[in-house]
């Protein structure tokens, strides 16, 4: 039996997840997204995705490692954290948080292609009197995602439902902005928050059953 913690907020990132026959545990991290890019100036958008990924992942492994208690299960358990960024025109382009940055992304992306870069980040954790980490692997999946051009009037009313607010790139393909995205090369799920393939190798890389961590065999 495999216990599964996603050190992640995100609805859809559990989904998927959730549809995959895996049930996680949840426990956000709450780093400081724009504080952590702002300390990497140099970092390239692949980079800054998986420092990001990283450093989730690592808040929530010192949270459990502090209070035991907080995943109470005999262990072990395999950590996973992810965080995409949209990289358009070599620049990184995060979560716009407002209706200004969102017109002004979109204008730059509309009828274009951009690449979704999202960051893995596995950690195996076994316990005896705590939780200690035993080994970590991490990975960064890349997607093109191929958009359409939205009218002036299309574009704010996808604004006005806010959707785009928080998600890379002023999008997602799951929900209202879906009809927006013409085509994508790659995983669909990287775009998405997780490439289940890509998880797969980092958990298997650290001795983990796939399997083991489908919800019928636990």
């Amino acid at each position: 039996m495999t216990t599964v913690v996603l050190a992640s907020a995100s609805p859809a990132r559990r989904r998927i997840l959730e549809g995959t026959g895996i049930t996680p545990q949840i426990i956000v991290s709450d780093v400081d997204e724009d504080a952590l890019e702002a300390a990497h100036p140099d970092a390239s958008v692949p980079e800054l995705a998986a420092l990001l990924a990283r450093a989730k992942g690592e808040a929530v492994i010192e949270r459990i490692c502090a209070d035991p208690q907080l995943v109470d299960v005999p262990g072990p358990l395999v950590l996973l954290a992810s965080d995409s960024i949209l990289e358009l025109a070599g620049r990184a382009v995060g979560k716009p948080h407002t209706a200004e940055a969102t017109r002004t992304v979109w204008r730059r992306m509309g009828g274009a292609g951009a690449h979704l870069h999202t960051g893995h980040f596995a950690a195996r954790l076994e316990r005896t009197s705590g939780w200690r980490r035993v080994g970590s692997a991490e990975a960064v999946g890349t997607s093109v995602i191929h958009t359409a051009a939205p009218t002036s009037a299309e574009l704010e009313a996808y604004i006005a439902t806010e959707e785009p607010f928080e998600v890379a790139g002023a999008l997602t393909i799951d929900g209202y902005g879906g009809a927006f995205v013409t085509g994508i090369e790659g995983d669909h799920n990287n775009v998405i928050g997780l490439s289940l393939p890509l998880v797969r190798e980092l958990v298997t890389s650290l001795g983990f059953f796939w399997p083991s961590l489908w919800d019928v065999n636990r």
